[in-house]
Formats: C-alpha cells, structure tokens, sequence
C-alpha cells in the first residue's frame, strides 16, 4: 500500500504538477491498509466500494458514534419525541442502514462460493469460521 501510495504521488507530481490533498490521500492509505488487513479487501480491486465511498461510510461510522441523540440523554417518549423532531432518527437512521449495507457487503463478498483465500485470515473469516464450527457442535452462535 505504502509504494502504491508513494507511485501515485510520483504520478501526480510529474504530470498534473498541481497541489495534492494529503488529508484525502492519507486516509485513503489508511483505509486501504485497514480493508486488506481487517477485511481481506484490496480497496483498489474492490467491486462494491472505491475510495470515495470508503470515506464516505467511514465518515458516517463517526456520524453515527459522535451525533448525540436527546433519546439517549432522554429514555422514554421526550428523548424520542425530540429526536423525532429535530430529525436526528432519520439521520441516524440513514446513517446505519448506509454502514450495515457496507458490512454487509463485505460479509456477502466473503461468502461467496468461488472466493479465492489469502495466506492468511482475516477477522472475517475467523468469525464465519466460529460460526460454522458452532454451527456443527449444535450450539447457536452468541
């Protein structure tokens, strides 16, 4: 990731000669590193995400985390009267249907039957594995 990173800035130097936006393009680094090692994903070759998109659901992760809801200071109808209100629940409620269609996508992607496997696995393919193994044994999956 980090020659892919140093190449396409040699690339953006040498021919386009303009500014770059580092914050974009460090986070981009980031992300992609994070998607090969978390998810077993080259964000390059991806079908279902891009680097924009990748920061727009990582954008609305922190969204979703950071936005205060009066229904969690507020249990009961006055918290979820305000968030209604305000418009706070359809944001959010945009927000995690935006975050669980990326999750899912990449549960989806590691489901597939021709999938080629890595070396070595990934959180995700630890957990479906946990899953099948209790899947065997009879026990449900908590």
């Amino acid at each position: 990731e980090n020659d892919l990173l140093v190449k396409k800035l040699s690339e953006h130097a040498s021919t386009r000669r303009t500014p770059v936006n580092l914050k974009k393009t460090l986070f981009t680094l980031v992300a992609s590193i994070v998607c090969r090692v978390g998810f077993g994903l080259n964000l390059h070759e991806c079908e279902f995400m891009d680097e924009d998109s990748v920061t727009n659901v990582m954008n609305k992760m922190d969204l979703v985390q950071t936005v205060p809801l009066y229904s969690d200071t507020y249990p009961g109808r006055i918290g979820r009267f305000v968030d209604w209100i305000s418009g706070q629940k359809k944001r959010s409620g945009n927000y995690f249907s935006d975050v669980n269609t990326f999750n899912q996508n990449i549960l989806d992607d590691h489901l597939k039957p021709g999938r080629r496997v890595v070396e070595s696995s990934d959180i995700i393919d630890v957990m479906i594995d946990m899953m099948s193994k209790q899947d065997e044994d009879g026990d449900s999956f908590k």
